[in-house]
């Protein structure tokens, strides 16, 4: 009983601690508490955004001034936990994948939407045209706004059940998705079985056959090394994958205008060398999974691609209210 008792006091006291906010010191330390769900690597465009933002802050400001403490691969829980932690202040920052922060702010389901772009700069385009919209509409819909955005490239199909070289032959391949309506939505439309399953588990389901396939830009399959247990990557490029870089909307505000603008300055800093970094290994990877024969890679005809294209139309409509039609029509309007 007195055991029972000790762990039980123990488990509130961390819990307390957990949950307290960032101290405030005498010398009105920042401390910013930062999750992400990628394993540290050399490779993994999340820590790196982190660790330069760090690098940039503490040279500006000096370590006595600002802390970035770092929760990498999903140590706290999911990118959803993670996105509810900054909702309710027990973090400060996070970084995840749309398709898992649309979930709280319906309007940024516009980014999950395929092919509605085709170029990094017609994303780039979109955002920076749209900015105060995208955020004053994120935080009506969830107190967060994106204080900065970058991206893992887009998106591919893989599997181990057959190659993929036109529509039809996805649908007896059982496709592992984020639990976003949207993309539930989009493989229903393609005709296949797609199964929400979170990240931290697709390896295992994909190993042990649960799933047959999943998609997720290239970056992604190989710091996951899914090719171990994938066969085939189908160059579909259906979903440019942005990444928003959350925080709450409360402590944005509440910090010092001259600490907010140090912020946002070093954040764009460190984004120019992860997009950098992003573009390097994005650029060895496919020519990689060929010469190690790890992955066959599929190419699509422009004519099957386009049919992937039209075939989730329905989506488009089913969800512009939700998501908001003006801001699908400002995207599309850019392709133009």
């Amino acid at each position: 009983m007195r055991k029972g008792l000790f762990t039980l006091l123990s488990l509130v006291c961390a819990g307390l601690i957990w949950a307290a906010p960032a101290p405030a010191n005498a010398a009105d330390k920042i401390v910013i508490r930062f999750a992400h769900s990628n394993t540290p690597s050399d490779m993994d465009p999340y820590h790196a955004l982190v660790t330069k933002m760090n690098d940039k802050l503490v040279k500006k400001l000096g370590a006595d001034r600002i802390e970035i403490q770092e929760f990498p691969a999903g140590q706290i829980g999911s990118e959803e936990r993670s996105f509810q932690d900054v909702q309710q202040g027990i973090l400060q920052m996070t970084v995840l994948a749309v398709n898992n922060a649309s979930i709280f702010a319906p309007s940024l389901g516009a980014f999950d939407l395929p092919y509605i772009f085709k170029s990094v700069k017609e994303f780039d385009d979109c955002v920076d045209q749209n900015w105060d919209l995208i955020n004053k509409r994120m935080e009506a819909e969830s107190g967060t706004i994106a204080i900065a955005w970058h991206s893992q490239g887009f998106r591919f199909i893989t599997n181990s059940k057959q190659p993929v070289a036109k529509l039809a032959d996805l649908a007896p391949v059982k496709i592992r998705t984020p639990n976003n309506p949207i993309m539930i939505g989009v493989y229903r439309a393609w005709g296949t079985d797609p199964v929400p399953m979170a990240m931290d588990e697709t390896f295992n389901a994909l190993q042990q056959k649960v799933v047959d396939g999943q998609d997720n830009p290239l970056v992604s399959i190989a710091t996951n090394r899914f090719y171990e247990v994938q066969k085939y990557l189908i160059e579909t490029h259906h979903i440019y994958d942005p990444v928003p870089l959350v925080a709450s909307k409360s402590w944005w505000d509440g910090l010092d205008d001259e600490d907010r603008a140090i912020l946002t300055e070093c954040v764009q800093e460190a984004l120019v060398y992860e997009r950098g970094l992003v573009d390097e290994i994005d650029s060895g990877i496919k020519q990689r999974f060929i010469d190690e024969n790890l992955i066959t890679v599929v190419e699509l005809t422009d004519e099957e691609r386009a049919a992937f294209r039209e075939a989730v139309q329905p989506v488009y409509d089913k969800y512009a209210d939700k998501i908001g039609a003006d801001l699908i029509e400002k995207a599309v309007e850019i392709q133009k």
